[in-house]
């Protein structure tokens, strides 16, 4: 299950604009609304399809003071909107607009057809005997990987832009976990203009790594891996996702019958404990195993973008030059199994260098929580992140 624990993420009801659902998707959203009819907020909270394909819960909080820039929340993959839905109350409280949507090919979002994109080439790298170091034995045209790279990315990116449209939103504040914290990021860089204030929490793809195609290695010369210092250009991680499961991901599961239900039951009941919903256990158990297919284009999105080591092809810690949003803060739980160091290697090399971030940039860690923070401990996570985005 190393895949599962590694990439996975007055109150009214108005209501929203009829929308055609397939069959298969009937039950997730009934499984999705058994969770929100749970849910209570000072203010309204709306569902609706944005532009037929993202599926999307605003809560609107014509009091609240503290934080009137509109506020997005992006889940991790293979999750939805439901992932925050612990927070919806508190942070709905100090945020006038708050918004939830299911990325593309997730949850109750559409997963459209990715066209004109050719599979992403592995630099050729081969390790030395004693696997700690390795050369680069053929070299790929990087202009035009990165060209390619950038549509993987595009398919996530122009929609939240076009979603941002619809609503007439100029500026927003953006959260986003996991490969969603992957994904806001490079939403922040490719659109500065529309972010505000920018929280990771515990992001995916963090890591300076020897798969970057922002490297420059030399044919046939010797390089040291570096297995510490995600800062590093040659850094690198001993494990690989079997090939198998990192080309099928939860399909797996499907394929095994019963005993992958029974897998899949182990995992929620492990990775999420800290959660009392049985809604929400229900929810995940349909998404893991008893509902459709995984998508193939989510599947493919991610294995071009990300190494089998789930090492991304281009880095956050390449990119932090590009940053321009007003603040930044990066959030891990304190038994977080994704790479805290390197989020606080982020933050200082921002806060040390001449950029406009300086003083702006900020480290937490919400006590008693795993890389689910916000699920294992909504109230912490709630108040630092209220704090944080208080005007």
């Amino acid at each position: 299950m190393k895949m599962l624990s590694s990439i996975f993420n007055t109150n009214k009801v108005c209501a929203a604009k009829s929308e055609t659902v397939t069959m298969t998707d009937i039950k997730l959203k009934a499984l999705e609304e058994k969770i929100m009819e749970k849910v209570t907020v000072p203010g309204t909270k709306t569902n609706q399809m944005v532009n037929n394909e993202i599926n999307e819960w605003h809560f609107h909080n014509p009091n609240a003071s503290k934080i009137k820039t509109p506020t997005l929340l992006i889940h991790g993959y293979a999750a939805s909107s439901m992932a925050f839905h612990r927070t919806f109350n508190r942070l709905s409280t100090d945020i006038k607009d708050l918004y939830a949507i299911d990325l593309p090919g997730n949850g109750l979002s559409s997963a459209p057809e990715l066209s004109d994109v050719i599979k992403m080439k592995d630099l050729k790298i081969t390790l030395n005997k004693s696997k700690d170091g390795f050369t680069l034995k053929k070299a790929i045209d990087l202009e035009i990987e990165k060209a390619n790279l950038a549509k993987y990315e595009n398919y996530y990116l122009s929609r939240i832009d076009e979603w941002r449209k619809f609503h007439g939103i100029e500026k927003l504040n953006v959260i986003g976990h996991s490969f969603g914290g992957f994904i806001s990021f490079k939403y922040a860089i490719t659109h500065p203009n529309q972010v505000n204030d920018l929280i990771l929490v515990s992001p995916l793809g963090m890591e300076k790594n020897i798969h970057s195609l922002n490297n420059n290695f030399e044919l046939e010369t010797k390089y040291t891996l570096d297995f510490e210092n995600p800062a590093s250009l040659y850094y690198a991680r001993s494990f690989n996702v079997p090939s198998i499961l990192f080309n099928n991901q939860l399909n797996i599961l499907r394929w095994m019958g019963p005993l992958g239900g029974r897998m899949a039951r182990q995992y929620i009941d492990m990775a999420y404990k800290k959660v009392p919903d049985v809604a929400y256990k229900n929810y995940l158990y349909y998404v893991f195993y008893d509902g459709k297919s995984f998508p193939k284009v989510t599947i493919n999105n991610f294995t071009n973008m990300f190494s089998k080591n789930l090492l991304a092809r281009d880095p956050i810690m390449d990119n932090l030059l590009k940053l321009r949003a007003k603040k930044v803060m990066l959030v891990y739980g304190e038994h977080d199994w994704m790479d805290k160091y390197a989020g606080y290697n982020m933050v200082e090399l921002l806060s040390k260098s001449n950029y406009k971030l300086k003083d702006t940039v900020h480290y937490v860690e919400i006590p008693d929580a795993g890389h689910n923070l916000f699920l294992d401990n909504p109230t912490d996570f709630s108040e630092n992140v209220v704090s944080f985005l208080a005007e």
